[in-house]
């Protein structure tokens, strides 16, 4: 996964916590971050049963609450937390629905750690399968207490190569989402707590 901070700092950037400074399709520099969302989510999540997303709030509110929590890295030597290795906490009698949630959830806090490490204060659009993931969503805008859009189609790679070809880009707007759930923060303040 990796997070773009148009406007962001560059002062920050650490490269031993996978920050550096990228280019955008007009060749200006952008501070960058990554790390191995999806590999990550497919490591913490391999043999789960996935629950009906019609659930997954439900189950949500039952993750927050009881802090069923990941701490970073499935993938450890890189990204925000590279000397990291994966730990659950409060997840010994967990579901499979809840572990998959809980997945989604780190998945969203690991997001809002690239963004804070390059100083962004944007909009935040995520794009790729998690485009498609509501808790995460959900998770993401809560923990940036901004507006999340999730686009959904073509990727950033494929409109920015049609760009630089000097092809003209629609616009597209996705699905918003709204920070408001005031379970998410004593969730992350724990989350932070246990990582440091």
């Amino acid at each position: 996964m990796v997070s773009f901070a148009v406007g962001g700092n560059f002062d920050g950037l650490d490269p031993e916590r996978d920050t550096l400074a990228n280019v955008d399709a007009y060749g200006r520099a952008v501070p960058s971050a990554r790390y191995m969302g999806g590999r990550e989510f497919d490591i913490m999540t391999e043999g789960l049963t996935v629950p009906p997303v019609i659930d997954q709030p439900d189950i949500a509110a039952k993750v927050l609450v009881q802090h069923i929590m990941a701490l970073p890295s499935a993938v450890p030597g890189c990204g925000p937390y590279p000397s990291s290795n994966l730990r659950w906490i409060n997840a010994d009698t967990a579901s499979d629905a809840e572990r998959y949630v809980a997945a989604c959830i780190y998945a969203a806090l690991m997001t809002e750690t690239c963004l804070h490490l390059l100083g962004a204060d944007g909009p935040v659009i995520v794009e790729g399968p998690f485009a498609g993931n509501p808790v995460y969503l959900e998770a993401l805008a809560n923990f940036t207490g901004r507006d999340v859009e999730a686009v959904s189609g073509s990727t950033g790679t494929s409109l920015g190569a049609g760009l630089l070809a000097g092809a003209t880009v629609p616009e597209k707007h996705g699905r918003i989402f709204r920070p408001g759930n005031e379970a998410y923060a004593a969730y992350r303040k724990q989350w932070i707590r246990n990582t440091t």
